[in-house]
């Protein structure tokens, strides 16, 4: 299991927004974002939260004092809790106060140099870069940031930068929550819950990424397992939910086309899963094979975004599997899956019957769908027009 550190400032330590000035108010254990974080990856993970309200990236503080330089104490803080194989670095909000020095460029330069750092502390360790959320001139804390509004313009996309010279993967918080109107810095209880759910997702995968171990992986993808739906129903399945972590962008900021069929082949072990397909099942004999995917990229799919797939079996219950999914994000389609499988009797390495209980759960989704529509651009082939397309008697209306 992983040991995991989160290295950041008052949002890392749990502050509740000030509504005046010296409060030091600090949300109760468990409603911290990085308690959340911890509960949702499982048990066996630690997550050590070494948040320090008012920490810098790389600047002594002349008022506030109390060893507030990150870079100076880091190498303090990751040396009390090796072994670590992950740690993400969250600073830059107190950069913006008008006693440091510096741009956007900067301040993104400074939280580079912690990266850095900690890169050489634990080469073998993994480094995450979260920008902060951005803040907003408001409540007691106007004095304190003033200006900040104004020298924080672009300052997510000089860290994005950052994280690309270091090689590391990049989060933006301000995609997943936005500070509180109190005091304009600190986050409410629920901007908590939901940065912790999100860190979750992204940390999950990029642990279960590096391989750490087949546990890990196992505890990765049962965060995302999906409750068994009624087979009967008479609407497409939702087979994932999930939101795209950082580690999955390409050279254009959107998420790769190689993990568009990642998301895909999870849904459809899923939805295998639902039916029976099991680690006993396939010990019997009884699996899968694909033969055919055919994906279509309909509109961007950007780093954080929350993906639904929706599933239609449109063959099923005999040799041949043969399911629709549709990627979407809200109200947008952004990607399509045709996928042909075939049942197969591991021993044979030759297609067969499934097994009576997973052939009669897939029978019974295509019976509880068949009235549904041919989804647009059903069979069709690169390039081919759909109108061309001569969708098999069993899929229409």
């Amino acid at each position: 299991m992983a040991n995991i550190l989160i290295y950041g400032d008052s949002n890392t330590h749990g502050t509740v927004p000030l509504r005046e000035l010296g409060q030091s108010t600090r949300y109760p254990a468990g409603q911290r974002w990085t308690d959340i974080l911890a509960r949702q990856l499982g048990p066996g993970h630690t997550v050590v939260a070494e948040g320090l309200p008012g920490r810098t990236s790389v600047h002594h503080d002349p008022v506030d004092g109390g060893n507030r330089n990150g870079l100076d104490v880091l190498p303090a803080v990751l040396g009390s809790h090796v072994p670590l194989d992950l740690v993400v670095v969250m600073l830059g909000t107190n950069d913006l106060k008008p006693r440091f020095p510096g741009t956007a460029f900067e301040i993104a330069r400074g939280v580079e140099r912690v990266v850095g750092a900690a890169q050489a502390l634990l080469p073998e360790g993994l480094i995450v870069l979260v920008c902060p959320a951005p803040v907003r001139a408001a409540g007691v804390l106007v004095d304190a940031f003033e200006g900040a509004e104004a020298r924080q313009a672009g300052l997510e996309d000089q860290m994005r930068a950052a994280a690309a010279r270091a090689g590391v993967p990049f989060v933006a918080a301000g995609d997943h929550v936005a500070v509180s109107d109190i005091d304009g810095v600190h986050w409410e209880a629920e901007a908590h819950a939901a940065f912790g759910a999100a860190m979750a997702d992204i940390l999950g995968g990029l642990l279960a990424e590096r391989g750490l171990s087949e546990g890990e992986k196992a505890v990765a993808k049962a965060a995302n397992a999906l409750p068994a739906p009624d087979p009967d129903a008479p609407e497409p399945l939702i087979t994932a939910t999930r939101a795209v972590p950082p580690h999955w962008a390409d050279y254009n900021g959107h998420m790769n086309e190689s993990h568009f069929l990642t998301v895909f082949s999870d849904a459809c072990d899923q939805l295998l899963h639902w039916a029976g397909m099991d680690a006993d099942c396939v010990a019997e004999g009884y699996s899968v094979f694909t033969v055919e995917t055919h994906i279509r990229h309909l509109a961007e799919v950007d780093l954080g975004d929350h993906m639904e797939v929706r599933c239609r079996v449109i063959e099923g219950g005999g040799k041949k599997l043969h399911i629709w999914q549709e990627i979407w994000v809200g109200e947008r389609l952004c990607a399509t899956g045709e996928q042909l499988l075939l049942h197969v009797d591991l021993g044979l390495r030759r297609p067969a019957p499934p097994r009576a209980d997973v052939g009669g759960w897939f029978a019974r989704v295509k019976a509880a769908q068949a009235h549904l529509p041919v989804p647009d651009g059903f069979g069709r082939h690169v390039g081919q027009p759909r109108q061309a397309v001569n969708a098999p008697d069993h899929a229409r209306s």
